[in-house]
């Protein structure tokens, strides 16, 4: 009897541990998801700014909070602005502008995988011409992609992790293991339902 009591007690205390690590893991990913209205910067383009700053045709600030800015273009295409926040903020807010500095389109982008959220364009005069919500037909949401991901233990901002989407189904892949060779994993999202559709596990090598 006190060989099966310990027994137990054993299996309970690796089960609290295996949920400890779990819960420790997924804790331990700092998330933000950042929006348009935290932006740093303005709707309107310093052109004049930007003709003394640049060379070859773009630069990049980064401002105090480590904000990363990157504008390029010129005067016979587009002028664009990419503002990256910092770790842990998500997503990239993209601004387009007319040649005379007027914004053109604004969003949010994923590493440029896919838009998030609405999108908005506007005429040369600034007034609003279209709106796209890039969300739509995605019930099973970007914030829904990211939960799954934490509860496995996989690190969103990981160079080989990779979520992009398309014809209503998310795609991720991500690696794991702590030595070579690792797993590579390859799943497929139903968009609306996040029913898993598909799921391969393959060997990563460093460099494949």
């Amino acid at each position: 009897m006190c060989f099966k009591k310990a027994l137990k007690d054993i299996r309970r205390l690796v089960l609290y541990f295996f949920w400890l690590i779990l819960l420790s893991s997924c804790i331990s990913q700092k998330v933000y998801f950042n929006t348009l209205a935290e932006s740093k910067s303005s709707d309107i383009f310093d052109i004049e700014k930007f003709n003394h700053l640049s060379k070859q045709g773009e630069y990049y600030d980064t401002l105090n909070d480590g904000t990363v800015i990157r504008c390029f273009g010129d005067d016979s295409t587009n002028y664009v602005r990419y503002e990256t926040p910092p770790y842990p903020s998500v997503f990239q807010i993209y601004r387009e502008f007319h040649t005379n500095g007027i914004l053109k389109k604004k969003g949010l982008n994923f590493e440029n995988n896919f838009g998030k959220g609405i999108w908005r364009e506007y005429d040369k005069e600034g007034n609003l011409i279209k709106e796209k919500n890039y969300d739509e037909g995605y019930e099973y949401s970007f914030e829904d992609v990211v939960k799954f991901l934490r509860l496995r233990g996989v690190d969103l901002f990981h160079r080989y992790t990779s979520i992009t989407r398309n014809n209503g189904v998310w795609n991720i892949v991500y690696v794991k293991g702590d030595k070579y060779p690792k797993d590579i994993y390859d799943i497929d999202i139903d968009g609306k339902t996040g029913k898993v559709l598909s799921k391969a596990k393959n060997v990563f090598q460093e460099g494949s």
